[in-house]
């Protein structure tokens, strides 16, 4: 969304024809939270009526599935905008990926060298929050905290805003 037009220099035309780096910032964010929660959604949907249509009946406990489909694709358009909040930080598409990608992941890989700190290391990983709303047998409070699947994904969306505050503050100041 981002780091395409910054190499190709088309973000130039961009801000010439919208000059409040904000609302462009905020438009971009916008969109990709949208698309990739409705296209999220939908997947996790057809997923879970495919799942449920071929497992044997009985045999592997279900959740609830209504609340984690929506909290499955909000912590895929969080980590969206976190890409693109990355993506306007970095301006550069294989070092936003690698980003975003050691950001999702190091915590939870990381997190058990630390030993009884892991759970709060791991626990502040999107990847903890997804685990929690996928209500996975890994989600275990040893391993990924104990704070609640919907407080998880809060904080992980804090922690989003925080990225993309820096990242517009920094579009703002920066030149193109």
């Amino acid at each position: 969304m981002v780091t395409g037009e910054c190499s190709s220099g088309t973000i130039r035309t961009t801000f010439a024809a919208v000059p409040h780096r904000g609302t462009v910032f905020a438009a971009k964010a916008t969109l990709v939270a949208a698309v990739m929660y409705v296209l999220t959604l939908l997947s996790c949907s057809t997923a879970y009526v495919v799942g449920d249509a071929t497992l044997p009946e009985g045999r592997y406990a279900q959740g609830d599935p209504l609340p984690a489909l929506f909290g499955i694709a909000a912590s895929f358009a969080v980590a969206a905008v976190l890409g693109l909040a990355v993506g306007t930080l970095v301006r550069h598409s294989a070092g936003a990926v690698t980003t975003v990608i050691g950001l999702l992941l190091l915590p939870s890989l990381f997190g058990p060298l630390f030993g009884n700190a892991e759970r709060w290391i791991a626990g502040l990983s999107p990847t903890a929050a997804l685990e929690k709303l996928t209500q996975t047998s890994d989600a275990a409070a040893d391993t990924v905290g104990s704070l609640g699947l919907w407080p998880s994904l809060l904080l992980v969306a804090a922690g989003t805003a925080d990225v993309s505050l820096a990242a517009l503050l920094l579009l703002g100041r920066r030149d193109v």
